[in-house]
């Protein structure tokens, strides 16, 4: 295989485990985060989905992404841990995070 081949390969092949994060981060947020973490919700101090000053503002205080998935997993100010939502996974927690992060 040509290097320019292989590596047109490994990308195709890293896009493909990069794309569900999206989707997954986005059902997550629909069904749990959205409560506190929608654009209209101005009663809640919670960083709304696609602020991404106050995400990096929320983020810089956590210690980056690790600090945001620990405090959404155990619980923030008035977030219960996972958002109420026991069953959710740190892969989940992390996807939606992401989500909100870059959503436009």
């Amino acid at each position: 295989m040509r290097p320019a081949s292989a590596l047109l390969a490994a990308c195709g092949l890293l896009a493909s485990f990069a794309a569900p994060a999206q989707p997954a981060g986005r059902a997550v947020y629909e069904a749990v985060c959205i409560a506190c973490h929608a654009v209209e919700n101005v009663m809640v101090s919670a960083p709304k989905l696609g602020d991404r000053k106050a995400w990096q503002e929320r983020s810089e205080r956590a210690g980056g992404m690790q600090g945001l998935v620990r405090n959404a997993a155990q619980g923030f100010g008035a977030m219960p841990p996972k958002g109420g939502r026991d069953d959710l996974s740190e892969a989940q927690l992390r996807a939606a995070i992401r989500y909100m992060q870059l959503a436009d």
